[in-house]
Parts: C-alpha cells; structure tokens; sequence
C-alpha cells in the first residue's frame, strides 16, 4: 500500500528531523566565531565521540549555571571539571564563544567576562575546540597540536590519563558549589599531599605527619612532580618508593570508568562505574580513619567514633555554630591571667590535639608540666606522657581525636576550677570488637587480639583450668559479639564492615544537621503552636524545642507558591547557606498543605522591637549598632557573593534582622522570596514585592531586580539604626509618598557629609545615647547610607565593598 504524499512527507520531515537532533547530539567540534548559547542549554551541547561525556552549560540551582564537563553516561550526571565553578551565569543571554582570535571566552548576563580559556592572551592559528573521549576539553590549532586544555586546571576531579604536575590542584566543590578548605597537590618536599588550608592554618594531613616522609614510603626532595590515573585504577606517582601510590579495589576488572575526586570532607576517593547499573561506587579511599583529617570538628572540637566518626566537644566548650563542625567548639568561660584565677585540670584519657605545641620538654615530672602549664596565660592544657616524661603544653587546641590505642597521648585540660563539669560526658572512643579493625587509630595490620594475652601460670593443673575457663568466656565473647554484630547488620545498616566502614558513614553523620520533620514532630515540639514569637506577611512564628533540646522558632509559612517537590528543592538549597550573621534554617515540614521552617532560635527577638519600641527596656550603644550595621553588611555580602550573585533576600528591615544574647545579628527570612506568593501566582521576581519604607526605586520602574535591591533596603535600614526612628512612619501615605520624603532626607544628608559641618551628626545621631558615639564611624555609615540609596542602582555599591569600608572605619578608629 502506497502513503499518501503528505503522510510521506511528514515521515521524511521527521526523519530528517531526528536526523539532524542525532547530529546535533554528536557535535565534539565547535569553530571559530560559534557560541554555545544558555537559552538552548539542554541543546547547544558538545559530546565525545564515544558519548562518555558532554559539555556545555550545566544548571547547578535555578537561574545558575556553570560551563562544565560532564559524564553522561552516569546515571546522576557527575561534573568532572568547571570553568566557572566559584563564579556562575545566568540563565539569561550567558553565552560560552570561540572567538576568531583563538581564545574562548564565557561572558554574562552583562556581557561581563567571568572566565577565558588563557587569560588575556591569544591562542594562534586555532583551528576548534573538542571534546575527547577522555572528558579533555581541548583547543587545537590548524597542525592539529593542543595549545589549551581543561585537563591543565582540574577542579576537584581526575581522570584517567590526566596528567598531575607541579601545577596541579584539587579543591573540593562544597555542597553551595564553593571550593572548599582542602587541597590536592605536590608540597614543597615533591610529595604527593592532602593539605587544609585556611587562612590561620595550613597543615598536611596525608601522607600521615606524624611520620617521616621515608616512614610513609614517600621520596623527597625529588626533581620529578609528576603523577597519573591510569584506566586501571591505579595511580602512580614520582614519589612513592614503588612509583604505585594507590590502587582501586577493582583494578583487575576490565571495562571499568573512574575518577579520582576531592570530596567536601576532605578525603581523596577513587570512584569506578560499570556500564550495566551506571552508578558510581567507591573503590579505594586515601584515609580510611576520617578523625586524621584536619578542620573535620574545627578548633577545640574532638573527633571519635561511636561507632562511627562523631564530632563532641569537652567539658567547658559548646559548638559555636551548632549544625556546622567546621568552626568548632568555643569556651563557656573566660580565665583571668592576672589575677592568678584557681584552675583544674580534666584528664582526658586517649585523647590527642594535633600540633600546635608552644614547646616539648623532656624529662620532667607530671607536677612540673602542669605547674607550667598554670603560670601560662596562653596555655589552655597539656599533654603528657608517662614514661618519656614528655611534657606538650597546648595553646591551640586543634584536630581533636579520641582513639583507644596506647601510643596516643593523655590530656589534661585546663579550666576554672568554679567550674563544675563532673556531670559532663568526655569524648571517648566507643567502638564494638565485631567492627572493622580499620576503626583503630594504629596501622591496620595488627591481627587477632587475643582475649588473655597473660595467663600467669603457677602449676599445670591451675594453668589448665584457667585455660579452660578462659576458652569458655572467649567463645562467651565471640559468641554475644557475633549477635551484636548480626543485629547491627540487618537491622542498622550502617554499620555494613566495608573498607570504608567508618569513613563513608562518619560524613553522612556529621552533615546530617538538614532534615525533614513530620507536622506531628512539631506540634509537639511547639507544645502546639502555643508560643508565638511574632507574626508577618509570610506567616506566625512559634517557639518550640525539639527532642534534643535544642530551642528553635518554627515558622508556618502561608501562601507558598511552589509545588512540594518544588518547595522541598529550594528549601534543599536554602538550607546550605551557613553564615555566622544568618539566622540557620535546621530543616523543614512539607506534609500536606502544611509548609514549615525550623529555624536558629535568636533570643533577643528583631532589631525593631528594641529600636521601635515605645517602652525601651534595652537602649543599644554606639559599638553594638556599629557591629550590628557590620554584621548585617556581611550576612548579605555572603549572600549575594560567596553564596551566589542571586540569592537576593528582597525584604532586608529590622523584623528580618534578630540579635543573639550578644547583640550579633542575624538576618532571617532569607530565600523566602522564590517560595512565598507575595504578589499573586506569579513567580517572575520583578512580581515580588517588597516592605513600604524599604522597597528600591526599580520594583516600581520594572527593572529586573538585583542584588542591589538589598542594597537599598540596607540604606534605610543603616539609618534607621542610627536615628532609632522608623522613617516609613514619618509620612503617611502612599508608597509614592514616602519614598519622596525618603529622597529629601537623603538629598539633604547628601549635601551634608560632602560639608565641613560637624554639629548636624550628633543631632541625626538617636539622642538615646547622649552624645556617647564615634563621630569618624558615625559619617562614614551616613555616607555609605546615602550611596547605598543612589536611585541609579549602578552607582550603589556592592555588600562586598560596603564590609571593606565597615572594617576599614573601625580599624582607623582604633
């Protein structure tokens, strides 16, 4: 039977339509003067003939995006390299080009430039760039030689084949798409190492420093940095003493895709895909004991497992940022170094500090290392070990482990002795016999303990019974150890004696701080809903503590404009954001029509309810407003900069703005903007809608909105706390009205910080605090204030430059 000629020719139209969509996917070139567009992200992409990996615009959140290299084939797609992992674009007019001249280039919304192939040189006689089938993003010329490639500036990823040179770094990409604190490269002695590296410390955690380089089968000194990953699993470096460095447990298995990646914890994982499931499974681990990493507890913290890696901190300390280990444990109490305050000492058995040592003196007694230890303001405790008469008085205590094992140290821990902590628990090591002996803190090939290792024998009738006692007890033993250790295994699977037993499940314990509660859990907590805090647009705020006592304010949020799976992805985002000067999001509940946030719960309520209050109970001072102005400068710097250019809170104003029992403050209500309906069903941010007195001139112009938005808001806020009035009350009216007043105010302010005149400061200055403020900081926040409210939004500074002028103020009035 013959089709009809239009059925024919819609089969041929949509053959040739697949055909060209086949082609389409198939493109590993791209040539001089073409572009790979964000709009068409999901199409505009180059792949390696062999369809292991792609390349193009990868959407990391909404509206962000990265130009990266991918494995396609994985079942969850897995970047494996970034050009702009710190720095994303815009889902809008972003545009990734191989200029004519040879360089490519990533530009933005704005045609700024966020990332160039070679900086600002230029790549002669390039014929295209190509994606190998090795994931290689290179750029060839017309010899067909390689004058760039991605492989010369890995992120946190190698491949096989990658060459490791002198050059190269591997830094984590944190769970905010941020690089991390740790880092993978040759040190200075050529060795091959994992480094933490902060600001106030840098310190090589693998291979072990406790041990010499020759002790960890390393080479120094050696002219040669030069590593590789090869398709079998084993990477070889220049110097390791066998020239093999590690080595994939599936090495011998054919067929096999890998990488070796950096993970936000800190440890160097290889990772091995099989084509029938194409999920990634962890072959090789560079440190099975999680405790040796540096910075995983933060300063004062102590790492140890029970039995999986946990974080605690001793007696006299509590967590300074609960939820995020990284920052550690700070002290509940202060010590007075003139005075001569009486101290005690806490022993805390099997329990190591790493480094940081102000001195080592050998051969004294247990006295004379604590009297030291007492005349030593800076001294916060010691080690000793008996013995040696090895004395190690601490003055930073940092990298915290417990482990059971005899060559680990005993410390003593200094504290006021009003101080009562008889009652709080020591961090020690609680590890079952049934698990893993990789859970030790010594090499790992130690062999069987036997259970009576000193039968002292008097006569061989004795010897003989207790032998045959001792038989008995031991089968006892192994007998209630295997129940334990069947339990534990069918019933707590984490507990699963795998070759990453305490590495892979110590992380999930220790970031598990983000998670979902059932509406139940919290009418409970909340003693249903019978405290409130406060009530808002968004929704009423309820006090509550939750199961392990901890206090947090429970929001219901009410006209939520996203589906669930929607709210529970943003809210995925949202609560990763962690910053000293923002209120902390613990977790969420998404049951129903119900739609909550558990949040930080801030003890001194809003900035308005001190600074509007009729009944003042609690007048600020000139440092706490000036710190709080700091504060709140930072918190959103963070947002806009380090924690994504568009993570715009869109409502910044003193009900958003809560203070700790220190008066630090912290912005709440951040990234509500993407989940509440604030100005009917629409989801286009120029829809949302800000608070009257704080709104920027471009909600009503139609501009798209942007960071700088916040930037205004900041502005009124700034004077706000300095005057101790709330300016939207001064004029009543519409939105038009008090915006107008707004501009006289700042018009009038703006005449005046470019004046000589000093006497106008101290009457803008809240009379509250009578006269009792610094007039250099007070000018310069109404200066900033008043570029902060610029009309022109391009003449307002960023938060990033508004902290440097905060800090720069308080160091010159120091």
């Amino acid at each position: 039977m013959v089709p009809s000629l239009p059925r024919y020719l819609a089969t041929v139209s949509l053959l040739s339509f697949l055909a060209l969509v086949s082609s389409a996917a198939s493109w590993d070139t791209l040539q001089p003067g073409s572009s790979l567009a964000i709009e068409a992200y999901q199409s505009d992409i180059l792949q390696s003939t062999d369809g292991n990996f792609s390349c193009g615009f990868y959407r990391i959140y909404d509206n962000a995006f990265t130009f990266s290299v991918w494995y396609s084939e994985a079942a969850n797609k897995t970047i494996v390299w970034s050009a702009n992992r710190d720095r994303p674009v815009h889902s809008r007019r972003s545009v990734l080009t191989l200029l004519k001249d040879g360089n490519m280039v990533l530009t933005d919304y704005d045609d700024t430039i966020v990332w160039q192939a070679d900086g600002d040189n230029h790549l002669k006689n390039v014929q295209h760039a190509q994606l190998l089938d090795t994931g290689n993003l290179v750029i060839k010329n017309t010899s067909g030689s390689i004058v760039w490639q991605s492989f010369d500036s890995p992120t946190d990823t190698i491949l096989p084949t990658q060459r490791i040179t002198a050059a190269t770094e591997l830094v984590p990409t944190t769970q905010s798409r941020a690089p991390g604190n740790y880092i993978f490269r040759f040190s200075d002695l050529s060795v091959l190492s994992l480094i933490y590296d902060v600001p106030d410390v840098s310190d090589i955690y693998w291979p072990n420093p406790d041990n010499s380089v020759y002790d960890n089968n390393r080479s120094r000194y050696n002219s040669t940095r030069l590593g590789s990953l090869g398709n079998n699993g084993i990477l070889a470096s220049s110097d390791f003493a066998d020239g093999i460095l590690l080595k994939a447990s599936d090495a011998a298995v054919p067929g096999i895709k890998r990488r070796l990646t950096l993970d936000p914890d800190g440890n160097l994982r290889m990772y091995s895909m099989s084509d029938p499931d194409r999920v990634w499974s962890v072959s090789m681990v560079a440190i099975s004991q999680p405790c040796t990493i540096h910075g995983l507890c933060g300063e004062n913290g102590i790492c140890h497992y029970s039995p999986t890696p946990t974080c605690s901190c001793p007696p006299g300390y509590v967590m300074t940022n609960p939820g995020n280990w990284t920052e550690g444990c700070m002290a509940t109490f202060e010590l007075s170094c003139h005075d001569q305050e009486p101290v005690q000492f806490v022993k805390l058995p099997h329990t190591d500090f790493w480094g940081s040592d102000q001195k080592r003196v050998l051969g004294i007694s247990f006295e004379a290392c604590r009297d030291s230890c007492i005349i030593d303001c800076s001294c916060k405790g010691f080690q000793y070990q008996q013995g040696t008469g090895s004395c190690y008085p601490k003055a930073l205590l940092f990298n915290g482990k417990s482990c059971a094992t005899a060559n680990v140290r005993t410390i003593y821990l200094k504290l006021p002795a009003r101080l009562n902590v008889s009652d709080t628990p020591i961090p020690q090591t609680n590890v079952l016999d049934p698990a893993p002996p990789r859970l030790y803190c010594d090499q790992m090939s130690r062999g069987v303990r036997h259970p009576f290792p000193d039968v002292q024998e008097t006569d061989d009738g004795e010897s003989k019974w207790i032998y045959f006692f001792s038989f008995i007890v031991a089968i006892a033993v192994v007998e209630v150890s295997f129940i334990a250790f069947a339990w534990f295994f069918v019933f707590r699977k984490e507990l699963r004696p795998s070759e990453m037993w305490a590495a892979e499940e110590g992380y999930k314990v220790m970031t598990s701080h983000f998670r979902r509660y059932s509406y139940k859990e919290l009418a409970k907590a909340t003693r249903e809903f019978r405290v409130e805090l406060g009530r808002g647009r968004s929704g009423a705020v309820y006090k509550g503590v939750l199961e392990d006592e901890r206090p947090v304010a429970v929001k219901k949020l009410k006209n939520v404009s996203r589906g669930k799976e929607e709210f529970q992805a943003e809210l995925g985002i949202i609560g990763r954001i962690n910053h000293m000067n923002l209120a902390r999001i613990w977790g969420f509940c998404s049951e129903g029509s119900h739609r909550l946030l558990v949040c930080e719960y801030v003890e001194n309520r809003s900035l308005a309810s001190i600074l509007f209050n009729d009944q003042k109970t609690i007048v600020l001072d000139w440092k706490q407003r000036f710190n709080i102005a700091l504060g709140v400068a930072k918190g959103l710097a963070y947002l806009h900069h380090e924690c994504l250019e568009w993570v715009i809170h869109c409502d910044v104003k003193p009900e958003n703005i809560l203070l700790d029992t220190d008066f630090e403050p912290k912005i709440t209500d951040f990234g509500l903007a993407k989940l509440l309906n604030r100005a009917g069903s629409s989801q286009n941010m120029t829809q949302v809608r800000g608070t009257v007195g704080y709104i920027a001139p471009e909600w009503v112009s139609g501009l798209p909105i942007t960071a700088k938005v916040d930037v205004y808001s900041y502005g009124v806020l700034v004077l706000e706390l300095l005057s101790g009035a709330r300016f939207s009350e001064l004029a009543v009216g519409s939105d038009a009205e008090v915006y107008s007043m707004l501009r006289k105010l700042v018009t009038v302010l703006a005449d005046k910080v470019e004046g000589q005149e000093e006497s106008w400061v101290g009457e803008f200055v809240d009379q509250e605090l009578s006269g009792q403020f610094n007039y250099f900081q007070a000018r310069t926040v109404l200066k900033l204030a008043v570029s902060c409210l610029q009309e022109d939004r391009n003449k307002r500074p960023t938060m990033e430059s508004v902290v440097q002028t905060l800090l720069s103020s308080d160091e010159a009035s120091n």
